[in-house]
């Protein structure tokens, strides 16, 4: 279940307000003894996130279904997906290992969708996390997180002076729409921030001269991909490697876009990888004004990056 982007915060009787997580959204089966995690995009990344493949064990019930969120935690205690970007593209065990050692992670956990093997999607979401605490041990690693009632405009401010990304707006009486964005979910932002589709690269001048100046980047309407402008800060030199090496394996003949911006020298790449990035705003000729590239994301896929969603 997915949310809808709104403008401003507010208040409401009728709604829950929580932290918008900043990391990797997760559904947890906990079932048949044994636990399996996948990403929003459908995809398995249970050996990705191993320290959380044990998670049937602090259950309280035979079997579950939760719906969270994997986040790192900076120096002081915030969600931050820069430090993520360290864990989320790992694939190999030796690789994992390491990463488990130098950078911890937690799941958040925010919904209960199934409960001893009975779908309860369809009880009011207040009904279902009052049924959290009895279903799993939460603890080291393992966070609930509790909704605030009513207040959401002082939520959105105390998120706002702690640098965090967002909150959350959610209808008490809503009922969970798997693979939906809904208008019962709301997602208020502090920072604009957005998942776009890679499509091209401009060349690179002076110290970025053997790589890339720019990200050409786009998400998909009802007609197509939407050019949406290049991204040229944000990068560090490992990010900047990482991109190098993926996007050689990429490159295309022809642009992707609906409409083929004309840039001396640029690279087409099949669009395939998603980029995270943070932004002022969108300008009326759909340009983003002083993008800043934040990472990759492999749990969203290049479909699921849409138009409105960036609007």
């Amino acid at each position: 279940m997915m949310a809808t982007l709104g403008e401003k915060p507010f208040d409401s009787p009728d709604h829950l307000f929580e932290v918008k997580w900043d990391g990797v959204r997760t559904l947890a089966f906990c079932e048949g003894g044994r636990t399996r995690l996948f990403a929003r995009s459908g995809r398995e990344v249970t050996h990705q996130y191993h320290e959380f493949s044990d998670l049937h064990t602090r259950l309280k019930v035979k079997e579950a279904v939760f719906d969270g969120e994997i986040v790192a935690m900076d120096e002081r205690g915030r969600p931050s997906f820069e430090r993520l970007q360290s864990r989320i593209n790992l694939q190999r065990d030796t690789d994992i290992r390491r990463g488990i050692a130098t950078v911890p992670l937690e799941l958040v956990i925010f919904d209960l969708v199934f409960a001893d093997s009975e779908w309860i999607g369809e009880l009011p979401l207040v009904q279902r996390i009052e049924q959290l605490p009895s279903s799993i041990n939460f603890g080291e690693g393992v966070l609930h997180s509790e909704g605030i009632p009513d207040q959401g405009t002082a939520l959105f401010e105390a998120a706002k002076e702690k640098g965090l990304e967002g909150i959350v707006a959610k209808k008490t009486q809503s009922i969970y729409v798997p693979g939906r964005r809904t208008k019962d979910w709301i997602k208020i932002k502090v920072t604009k921030r957005a998942s776009v589709v890679i499509g091209g690269l401009s060349p690179g001048e002076g110290s970025r001269g053997s790589s890339f100046g720019s990200l050409m980047v786009g998400a998909f309407s009802e007609d197509g991909l939407q050019y949406l402008g290049n991204v040229g800060t944000g990068f560090t030199d490992r990010t900047l490697g990482v991109l190098i090496s993926k996007l050689a394996e990429l490159e295309s003949a022809k642009s992707p876009f609906m409409e083929t911006p004309r840039i001396k020298g640029v690279r087409w790449v099949k669009p395939t990888l998603v980029a995270e990035v943070e932004y002022r705003e969108l300008t009326n000729a759909l340009r983003l004004r002083a993008p800043s590239f934040k990472g990759l994301r492999d749990d969203i896929t290049p479909e699921q990056c849409r138009l409105e969603d960036v609007a």
